[in-house]
C-alpha cells in the first residue's frame, strides 16, 4: 500500500476547499495516475505554516507535522498546485517556502511529487 499525503499552501485557505485535489486523489487521475491499480492511502492532507513566518528549522510547529508524516510512514508528498507561483517571467516556479519544505521532506526520505491536479 503507497501512503500518501498532499501538501497545500496556507493562502489557499481562502479560496479552496481542497476538493480538486481530494477528488483527483480519490479517481486517481492528474497526479496521481501513477497509483493506478494499487491501493492508496492518504496519510495527511495539510498546509504548510505560511509566508513570512520563523525559519523552518525553528517552526516547531512545522517540525511536529514532518515528523509525523514519517511516523505515519508516508511515502509520498504530492505537492498543491497551490504552491506554484508565477515569477517576474510568467513562469511557474515553486514557492520558496514550499521549496524549502521540499528539501526537509526529502531528508526525511519521503518522495516528493509536484503536482495533484490539473
Amino acid at each position: 500500500m503507497k501512503r500518501i499525503a498532499i501538501l497545500r499552501c496556507l493562502q489557499s485557505n481562502d479560496v479552496c476547499t481542497g476538493a480538486a485535489c481530494l477528488s483527483a486523489f480519490f479517481q486517481q487521475k492528474d497526479s496521481f495516475t501513477a497509483y493506478q491499480g494499487e491501493e492508496i492511502n492518504l496519510t495527511a492532507f495539510f498546509s504548510c505554516n505560511g509566508c513570512g513566518k520563523i525559519a523552518l528549522k525553528n517552526d516547531e510547529g512545522m517540525q511536529e507535522k514532518l515528523d509525523h508524516l514519517v511516523q505515519m510512514h508516508t511515502d509520498v508528498v504530492h505537492i498543491g498546485i497551490c504552491c506554484f507561483h508565477k515569477d517576474k517571467g510568467g513562469r511557474s516556479c515553486l514557492c520558496p517556502i514550499i521549496r524549502t519544505l521540499v528539501g526537509e521532506l526529502e531528508t526525511r526520505r519521503i518522495s516528493v511529487v509536484l503536482g495533484t491536479h490539473s
